[in-house]
């Protein structure tokens, strides 16, 4: 007859619940002693993935990968000692799972489970409420420690001690191990580097990686293809020194790409294009800073992407037209490139777009009217470009604007905007365009920083010519009432106060002249 599970209950724990010893329940373990369990055959010794849990110092938990040997990482692979709640009557819940698990499978046979049954999987139940948090996976703590998760640290999926160290990981609630499935290496130092070996003991359940301030070695060698397959977001901000885009190619089920103040390694003007050759499932797509050059590709394809960031590239040529084919995208950034042409007019067909970056190009031409038919733009900056034409007027009549910048073009004409409308913008910016004026009826100095007011007929104001004045400075004085007299004196060419000086004592001087001679001619 085959022996009771709850033989393998260590002596002192069922010496503890003896009567008078303690109050630990006496009554599971004595219905347990009618009951006969099936003995639980144990796996071969020589079958390399499995390994049954002992009571021993040294023992190991769940599955050990079979690059990890006994005699290697006999210490480091080594499961972190259970907390004091990690065990129940002396029993790991691992063990009373697998005992569970048997058991039910035996009984599928019979319409009532047996009472040893309905015993064990209650002592499961409040064994794994003592329990607590499974422990993480042994290969994958040896892959963090090796990715330089500090040794004092049982837990790496610690929220509170996450903050810590340089490696922070988020975990799974698998059962009978955790799994890291997010991890962040920041501020690492620079004899750190990413293995290939941690990366694949990670891969089967890592779905976010992400380097910040990180200067550690790049991997050399391509994705392992469970990473590849099971990536979901990756963002690499100031860190391996040089990105493989080629590398980056592979990790083809990404919905998140971030690389930012990272140079890509490849060189070749199609970076862009080998990066997202293959990312078919992309959702934002930020490449800012990464060594870009070359064009922009005609086909991305990535119809889902709602936000695309390029800025701070040597990306060149013209924005293609194909760019509508993004008709989910919200967030549009090509600022600082070397772009040129026009703005495409098809850019009216991206109805979804909140905000158009394309500041600091070389953009010429005039805003596209198909502009207007945004419905949803926040955010407008055409800033440091070679824009010309006049500013049209339907801008202002976009109500869900609120940032505006066309500074640094070559704007002209009077700004065709309300007071009303202006201060309701967050940004407004206007100035560097010195054929751009403002009507001084409307707008104040204070709200066109940097926009010169216009005369009568439309133009900015400039001083006249040395000689006399012109009537265009006749206007100037109908317009000294608008609080620039002082400034706005010199400006309109009267005569400065050394001149009347002058004209003064020249006129008292003939004055006292004629006086003279006129008192001569009396006397004689």
């Amino acid at each position: 007859m085959a022996e009771s599970s709850f033989a393998r209950i260590p002596k002192q724990a069922r010496a503890a619940a003896a009567p008078g010893r303690g109050h630990r329940p006496s009554l599971l373990l004595h219905l347990s002693s009618r009951t006969v369990l099936p003995k639980a055959t144990a796996p071969p010794a020589s079958h390399p993935s499995v390994r049954m849990p002992t009571n021993g110092p040294g023992s190991r938990h769940g599955p050990v990968h079979p690059a990890l040997s006994q005699d290697k990482t006999s210490e480091t692979a080594r499961a972190p000692a259970h907390p004091p709640f990690e065990t129940f009557l002396g029993v790991s819940p691992c063990l009373l799972f697998a005992s569970a698990s048997k058991s039910m499978a035996a009984a599928t046979t019979t319409t009532v489970l047996a009472t040893h049954d309905l015993l064990l999987l209650l002592l499961l139940l409040v064994a794994i409420s003592f329990a607590g948090a499974a422990p993480l996976d042994p290969e994958q703590l040896v892959a963090l420690r090796a990715l330089g998760l500090r040794p004092h640290r049982l837990d790496p999926c610690d929220d509170a001690a996450g903050a810590v160290g340089v490696v922070a990981a988020s975990c799974d609630a698998g059962v009978p191990f955790r799994r890291v499935t997010s991890l962040v290496m920041a501020n690492c130092s620079a004899t750190t580097s990413v293995s290939a070996g941690a990366l694949e003991a990670l891969a089967p359940s890592l779905r976010a990686l992400s380097f910040s301030d990180c200067p550690a070695a790049p991997p050399r060698l391509l994705p392992p293809e469970q990473l590849a397959a099971g990536l979901r977001a990756f963002s690499c901000v100031a860190s391996l020194h040089r990105l493989s885009a080629v590398w980056l190619s592979h990790l083809e089920n990404l919905t998140e790409l971030t690389v930012s103040d990272t140079p890509l390694a490849t060189g070749s003007p199609s970076e862009l294009a080998v990066v997202v050759s293959h990312m078919g499932h992309l959702t934002s797509l930020t490449l800012s800073n990464a060594n870009l050059s070359g064009f922009l590709p005609h086909h991305l394809h990535c119809p889902n992407l709602t936000h695309l960031d390029l800025s701070g590239n040597r990306i060149t040529g013209a924005i293609p037209d194909t760019l509508t084919l993004l008709s989910a995208i919200t967030h549009l950034n090509l600022s600082s490139n070397d772009l040129n042409g026009n703005i495409p007019t098809s850019i009216g067909d991206l109805i979804s777009l909140t905000t158009i970056d394309l500041s600091n190009n070389s953009i010429s031409g005039r805003i596209p009217d198909t502009v207007s038919t945004l419905p949803e733009l926040e955010v407008l900056n055409l800033g440091s470009n070679r824009l010309n034409g006049s500013i049209p007027q339907f801008l202002s009549e976009m109500r869900g604007l609120k940032e505006l910048n066309l500074e640094g073009n070559d704007f002209d004409g009077m700004v065709p905007f309300t007071a009303k409308f202006v201060s309701r913008l967050r940004v407004f910016r206007a100035a560097g365009n010195p054929k751009l004026c403002y009507n001084r009826s409307v707008l104040s100095a204070e709200i066109a920083i940097g926009v010169a007011p216009c005369d009568k007929y439309g133009f900015p104001v400039m001083a006249p010519p040395a000689t006399a004045r012109s009537e265009r400075s006749a206007d100037y004085d109908d317009g000294a009432k608008d609080g620039d007299a002082d400034e706005g004196a010199d400006a309109r060419g009267g005569p400065s106060a050394a001149v009347l000086g002058v004209a003064i004592g020249l006129s008292c001087l003939a004055f006292a002249v004629i006086l003279l001679v006129c008192l001569c001619k009396v006397c004689r």
